[in-house]
């Protein structure tokens, strides 16, 4: 073993209660960065007991959305302005809220803080995850629970999607008394931009004060107006090609560049790692670490693209919770949404650590 893994064995070796901001700090690295070396080295079996594994033990925390999804199938040709004969299934979903159980399938110790209504699919959305998610962060507020309508093209390609969140609009910082526990001690938060702004930048700014880690997912082009002001904190943001325009936008950056070089003009405001989905087409990253390039998708039968892009979050953060490289963690994050894209659910019941390992193996032994 050589290079910072062993640099950092031989330094905690040294003293057994130096902390990771301490050895980030000495190595030069982000403290994110010294929880991914921690982590790989807790798998290796050469790190055992201690605080590590307990930070460890925390786990991941999702943020934002839970909600009743509706999916509308078209039957045939879809025509504008006149009555389309569809199927209709509902399920529950919200961005936050399928991260979360990815996560929790996949083996990592995962909590969820979503906001539901007093009602019946409150409960419904709360007891979906339960097997596999603590949701004891969440909150129960007075209104509806939000619902996530999709229509489908009879190819499975979403036509457009109709959200009613207004429960989310009416989240305020007090809401978050009782929560910041599990905010500051999760080792990894992810969250959706599905909350106000001032809730958001509040998130943040106390979790780069302990050097956390956080990932945005933004949910939708036009909900990028809640991404904080300052995006330093920010570890990740994970995003399609309409969200990547609209935060190119906001932050007036040249909208003639390459995706690469708005990339790195986004990292320059802070963000230490970017992803692009680019849908069947793969991923794009860039990293203040060096890491920059591309990913191809993984073959698969596409059944439904719904929840393709959570799983996909999902697949990435175990990944970096596991200690892996960018590239590496999105050819996680392309396993899931594969195994996703192939089941009419947005998430895969069959989703597990060892199946996502088998496609992994299989896709890299077809390369």
């Amino acid at each position: 073993m050589k290079g910072k893994d062993h640099r950092i064995l031989e330094m905690i070796k040294a003293n057994p209660f130096i902390s990771q901001q301490e050895l980030a700090e000495r190595l030069d690295l982000s403290r994110s960065a010294v929880a991914g070396y921690i982590s790989a080295l807790v798998k290796q079996g050469k790190i055992v007991g201690r605080a590590y594994v307990l930070r460890e033990e925390k786990g991941i925390l999702c943020i934002g959305g839970g909600n009743v999804d509706r999916k509308a199938r078209v039957n045939g040709e879809f025509l504008w302005y006149d009555s389309n004969p569809v199927n209709v299934t509902e399920s529950v979903g919200g961005v936050a809220r399928n991260i979360a159980e990815n996560l929790g399938r996949l083996g990592l110790k995962t909590s969820l803080l979503t906001a539901v209504g007093l009602d019946k699919m409150g409960e419904q959305v709360l007891d979906s995850v339960t097997p596999y998610v603590d949701i004891s962060p969440s909150i129960q507020l007075k209104g509806t629970t939000g619902t996530y309508t999709a229509v489908l093209g009879d190819t499975g390609e979403m036509l457009f999607a109709l959200a009613n969140m207004e429960i989310y609009d009416n989240l305020s910082l007090d809401d978050l008394t009782e929560k910041w526990n599990h905010i500051r001690s999760a080792e990894i938060l992810v969250m959706d931009l599905n909350f106000p702004k001032e809730v958001i930048s509040s998130i943040i700014l106390n979790r780069q004060k302990d050097h956390l880690l956080t990932a945005i997912v933004p949910v939708s082009a036009k909900k990028m107006n809640r991404m904080p002001d300052d995006l330093t904190g920010v570890d990740y943001i994970i995003c399609n090609q309409e969200e990547l325009a609209s935060l190119i936008k906001q932050f007036r950056i040249d909208p003639n560049l390459s995706t690469e070089e708005a990339m790195k003009e986004i990292t320059l405001l802070g963000v230490n790692n970017i992803i692009i989905t680019h849908g069947r087409k793969g991923v794009s990253y860039y990293s203040i670490n060096g890491e920059i390039g591309t990913t191809s998708s993984f073959s698969s039968t596409v059944k439904d693209v719904t929840g393709a892009g959570d799983a996909f979050v999902a697949g990435l953060l175990y990944g970096v919770f596991s200690g892996e490289n960018i590239e590496k963690s999105c050819q996680y994050g392309l396993a899931c949404a594969a195994l996703t894209v192939e089941t009419d659910k947005s998430v895969n019941e069959t989703l597990s650590e060892e199946a996502l390992h088998t496609i992994l193996s299989s896709h890299n032994h077809r390369r």
